[in-house]
């Protein structure tokens, strides 16, 4: 793996510029029509208990029929590019490159969402998300707004991906999701992903257990009833898997717990900073490596990380993207680099371990037994589950179907 990823990272770095060029599988081409369909929902920042807080009558319903997990557990850090691009790929962030929501590669340069040059430019992205590997096997694939699908990764895109524009409401996404899946049978996707990016934002605003929270879950399992009963419309609805899930959780902050690091650096032992809190990544500069480690270790509520002493579980040194000293606020608490004011509400972005953290997953459709909850699993997994529903011969990656297959029939 890791020789196929240096490989991957070698030819990235020999073609730095943009190359917006990419193919799908055009409409003369012969396509697989034989697999079943697999619909993938991300509804960003979806936490585990959710559905134990508030009224989800449409995900319990679902669990009934098909699939519960007890939870989804994101990848470090638990932040929203890393865990879409995990859960497309199978790869921990540190192999498949999207290391944070803004990151600077030494060679290609600047990563960050706003940065539309950016978001698709594919020399930023390795490792091979599941429509690629739909695509390379006649498969047609569709992605409304998945992150990583607006770029040519491997020279392709899938067979309809849409540029990212908040606007369109969440109604429209679900008419076109139906749409997409009455195409004729040579046009239709057999393989869909596509995102909500809500509860993320009242989460972050006012925090997972608050009243207009409250109001935006149920408004979603609406929409998610809304989206099913459309489903059972569809003359091949008895082929069609419904996958409904999310990137990470959310965990409660609050202003008087926060720390703000550039107040304790001196200016000059600093050679860039990388802020997403609560996580922080630091590169010092040359001579000074010791003096701010020696600092930052001293700092309570929070961890700091060099590449020798990062956990095992977290999976984030094997990238030249990842800053030499990783500093990981502890729960509950807030990291901020240059803050012009402290956030209340929510965040996400802390140890795995730490159950807020943790998403949903439920699954309905013929590949999936019924009634069944399965134990909490990494979401590194779910690209090896997909391959497996759509019957593709998976990539390498760092998950195994192994995880996963007792929720297939």
């Amino acid at each position: 793996m890791k020789k196929l990823l240096l490989f991957a990272s070698l030819l990235a770095l020999l073609s730095c510029k943009s190359t917006p060029e990419g193919k799908t599988l055009n409409l003369t081409e012969e396509v697989r029509t034989d697999a079943s369909y697999l619909i993938v929902l991300s509804m960003d920042g979806f936490r585990w208990d959710y559905p134990m807080l508030y009224d989800t009558p449409n995900l319990d319903s679902i669990a009934e029929i098909g699939v519960k997990s007890a939870s989804l557990e994101p990848c470090f850090p638990s932040k929203t590019f890393p865990n879409h691009y995990s859960m497309a790929t199978g790869l921990h962030p540190e192999n498949h490159g999207i290391v944070m929501n803004s990151f600077k590669d030494p060679v290609i340069g600047r990563y960050k969402l706003s940065d539309r040059e950016a978001v698709q430019n594919p020399d930023f992205y390795l490792g091979e998300p599941i429509w690629v590997t739909a695509e390379k096997q006649q498969m047609r694939s569709a992605c409304y707004y998945w992150p990583g699908s607006e770029a040519p990764i491997q020279g392709y895109y899938p067979s309809i991906w849409k540029k990212y524009d908040g606007s369109v409401s969440y109604e429209a996404r679900i008419d076109s999701v139906i749409d997409w899946l009455q195409l004729p049978e040579q046009e239709r996707p057999h393989l869909i992903m596509w995102y909500f990016d809500e509860p993320d934002h009242v989460g972050h605003n006012y925090g997972p257990e608050h009243e207009i929270t409250k109001q935006t879950i149920e408004r979603l399992d609406s929409l998610v009833g809304v989206f099913c009963r459309k489903i059972n419309s569809l003359p091949n609805k008895d082929s069609i898997n419904l996958v409904f899930t999310s990137d990470h959780g959310m965990g409660p902050i609050d202003a008087g717990r926060a720390i703000e690091l550039d107040q304790l650096l001196k200016e000059e032992w600093v050679e860039r900073v990388e802020a997403g809190n609560p996580v922080v990544m630091i590169q010092p500069n040359k001579g000074f490596e010791d003096e701010v480690f020696q600092v930052l270790d001293k700092v309570e509520y929070m961890r700091v990380y060099t590449k020798e002493t990062m956990p095992e579980a977290f999976h984030y040194t094997e990238s030249e993207r990842i800053l030499d000293l990783v500093c990981v606020a502890d729960s509950a608490w807030s990291l901020y680099w240059n803050a012009e004011s402290y956030a209340t509400g929510g965040t996400h972005g802390y140890d795995p371990v730490n159950r807020d953290m943790h998403a949903i997953f439920y699954a309905t459709g013929p590949a999936f037994k019924k009634d069944m909850e399965h134990d909490s699993f990494k979401n590194i997994h779910l690209y090896s589950l997909f391959a497996k529903i759509l019957g593709l011969d998976p990539a390498e990656t760092d998950g195994h179907l192994k995880e996963v297959e007792t929720m297939l029939n």
